[in-house]
């Protein structure tokens, strides 16, 4: 009993830390799964059991192929196809959710939505459309088409290995279809039609401002020993410059930030912060004779270089890193020029920002679109803007790719390979092609993804090995002893919604997977329905950013605030709860 409050009080934690999210998801799983071993719950042997588990693996594999795909110019097809097909912003919506669903079903969904989230925004500023109508659609319908098949999402590949855990024989390719399928189009239909009227707008004046607020970019400049600006007032200064750039202040010889005052005299080699669109930055820097103070001494004002806006993608090198690690990273022919994030305020460097998932980086570059390309994908970052090179990849390898992954698919869903070994031969296929290279097999694979899954699966067996989930189901069940199937399916589905709108979908699945399976036990009713219930909640995180990755990719470039998310999600949550819990008995009953 001890050893069962124990655990219980260290996965409580577990829970609270990932709630927190203070610190990185795979961090706090490791360290959990050490705090495991030394207390003696899982041998030294077992705490790596998770490296090998199926589940881990075909995660890895699939956004390989995911990654094959992209590369392969797939994605250009479908984006100049968009274009050409696009009359009205409705009709939209429905052709891009429907996209990226279908896309999500085959495919992980996070790739998927990622993929397409350039194209989104590129068709929305040409058609002067809001995003904040497009995005949120964008990214829930991802989601949804996650759950129509097994490698849609990380959730439903470990829900079909742990039941091949209690029945040895796990869940097919199309096992999810039966319930995912119709709840994916009634879910796309909800949001197309009603989707706009929820989603909170972020008004747009008639002259159409940018998708993203630029001027909200923070950028230093030093005052050139040419500059007319030498010897002038602050407010001179200030009263030159246009309404969309503003003198916020100025870096002091102790390197601190400082507000700078009206009368404040200007001279040679003072760094000035300026608040400033990234497309009046070469005007500004040509009249007032300022040089980029970026850190890179390759930058002159003379140069001549390319602007671009790149969000940083979850899995980027460069979340929880400062701007040294980016110089290092990234190269000599790229510098930053701005950061753009929801809430920053005027305390900080640029040079001294700790960088977080879906910050967006103004970065100044030189050099061809193929080395460009290269070194943004090298460091997790996604363009957002068309600017000086095309983000969408070209290439004549789509129909090869395609053909290879579609062998795969066939060969699992005719049952002639294990999913592992069709998704192994495909990635060696995409190197064979050059569609993958040594390097890249290793940099597209989310590692703090599968660190956090190798992790929680032997955490997640604690449960059961030490009775905690019988434990837990057992004061489920006879709490719910008065209630019939639908009723106990329906709340199951709710708890599980909820974990998987705080925490990782993944990590949801490894706790809930084994506590939905004693719950059926102890209830005597069929294991699949229960299983089946975890895997559609699991996938459902639509209430708050954090919740799914789909989610925070879209907050930056919709200017979403953290509570917009639920009042679109929350009644979605409400229709797949009433559609596919009725559908799950039916099936799986």
């Amino acid at each position: 009993m001890n050893d069962q409050i124990l655990i219980s009080l260290l996965m409580t934690t577990l829970v609270i830390l990932f709630v927190w999210g203070k610190w990185r998801y795979d961090a706090v799983s490791l360290v959990m799964l050490s705090i495991f071993v030394i207390l003696g719950f899982i041998s030294p042997t077992d705490a790596f059991m998770g490296l090998g588990h199926p589940a881990v693996i075909t995660v890895a594999l699939v956004l390989l192929i995911s990654k094959g795909l992209e590369k392969s110019g797939f994605i250009s097809f479908v984006g100049m196809k968009l274009e050409t097909i696009v009359s009205s912003q409705f009709q939209f919506i429905v052709i891009i959710c429907f996209t990226v669903a279908l896309l999500s079903t085959f495919m992980n969904n996070i790739g998927a939505m990622a993929m397409l989230l350039p194209i989104t925004l590129g068709i929305c500023k040409k058609m002067e459309w809001n995003p904040s109508n497009v995005l949120m659609p964008l990214a829930f319908s991802s989601i949804l088409g996650g759950m129509n098949t097994k490698i849609g999402t990380p959730p439903n590949i470990i829900i079909a290995e742990m039941r091949g855990d209690y029945s040895n024989i796990d869940f097919s390719f199309f096992d999810f279809s039966y319930v995912a399928i119709p709840v994916c189009i009634l879910g796309i239909i909800f949001i197309s039609f009603f989707g706009t009227r929820l989603i909170s707008h972020r008004k747009i004046k008639e002259e159409h401002k940018p998708l993203i607020e630029l001027d909200d970019y923070l950028v230093e400049m030093i005052i050139e020993k040419d500059s007319p600006l030498i010897d002038k007032r602050a407010y001179e200064f200030r009263n030159e410059l246009d309404i969309d750039t503003s003198l916020m202040g100025f870096i002091g010889n102790d390197q601190k930030k400082s507000e700078i005052h009206g009368n404040y005299k200007l001279f040679e080699g003072q760094i000035l912060i300026l608040k400033i669109n990234p497309d009046d930055i070469s005007e500004i820097q040509e009249k007032f004779k300022l040089q980029i103070n970026s850190g890179n001494t390759l930058i002159q004002s003379e140069d001549h270089f390319g602007s671009l806006e790149a969000i940083i993608i979850p899995k980027s090198r460069l979340i929880g890193r400062k701007y040294n690690y980016f110089k290092r990273l990234i190269g000599e022919n790229f510098s930053l020029l701005g950061l753009w994030r929801k809430g920053l305020k005027f305390r900080f460097r640029l040079s001294n920002e700790i960088f977080k998932s879906g910050d967006v980086l103004l970065i100044a570059n030189r050099g061809n679109e193929l080395k460009i390309a290269e070194k943004l994908e090298l460091a997790g970052l996604m363009p957002l803007w068309k600017r000086e090179f095309d983000i969408i990849k070209t290439s004549s390898k789509s129909l090869i790719a395609i053909s290879i992954f579609s062998i795969s698919l066939i060969s699992i869903i005719l049952e002639i390979l294990p999913i592992i070994i069709a998704f192994l031969l495909c990635v060696l296929a995409f190197a064979s092609t050059r569609l993958l290279t040594g390097e890249s097999v290793y940099r597209h694979i989310d590692w703090p993804v599968v660190v956090l899954l190798a992790a929680m699966i032997p955490i997640g067996n604690t449960l059961n090995e030490y009775g905690i989930s019988n434990l837990i189901a057992s004061s489920l069940a006879n709490y719910s002893s008065f209630l019939n199937l639908f009723w106990i399916l329906v709340i199951l589905m709710v708890i599980t919604m909820f974990m998987s709108d705080i925490i990782n979908n993944a990590a949801t699945a490894v706790i809930m997977t084994p506590i939905a399976y004693n719950i059926a036990i102890e209830t005597n009713q069929s294991i699949d329905a229960f299983l089946m219930t975890v895997a559609i909640g699991a996938s459902c995180a639509f209430l708050s950013p954090i919740g799914h990755q789909c989610n925070t990719l879209i907050m930056g470039p919709g200017n979403y605030k953290f509570g917009d998310y639920w009042k679109l999600g929350l009644p979605l949550e409400i229709i797949i709860i009433s559609v596919s819990v009725p559908l799950i008995i039916f099936f799986w009953t």
